[in-house]
């Protein structure tokens, strides 16, 4: 699955820029992917009447969304990319040889 939050609108859709305006505008870091419905015969037939409509994995969410739907979509992108680990590193030692100051 993936970690992307996505926006199914088409050009020429009041309601879809007016949702990416209120997106951008009050969640300036959210990761999203725009989905042109046009592309697709089965996303028209899908969207066509719901446009826009704001999506992560199963979850969907037909415009107007407000602030707890973006928050519960932003909270399961964010378990989500917790979930994998950022980074592997080996613990630190100190080593001591003999012999050798412990400066």
């Amino acid at each position: 699955m993936s970690n992307e939050i996505l926006l199914y609108g088409t050009l020429g859709c009041h309601l879809c820029t007016e949702a990416e305006a209120w997106l951008a505008n009050s969640y300036p870091d959210i990761s999203l992917k725009k989905i042109d419905i046009a592309d697709e015969e089965a996303l028209v037939a899908r969207y066509g009447i719901r446009i826009p409509v704001l999506a992560k994995g199963e979850q969907e969410h037909d415009w107007p969304f407000d602030e707890t739907v973006v928050a519960a979509l932003v909270a399961h992108e964010a378990a989500a990319t917790s979930a994998m680990p950022t980074s592997i590193s080996a613990p630190q030692r100190r080593v001591w040889h003999i012999g050798a100051s412990k400066e």
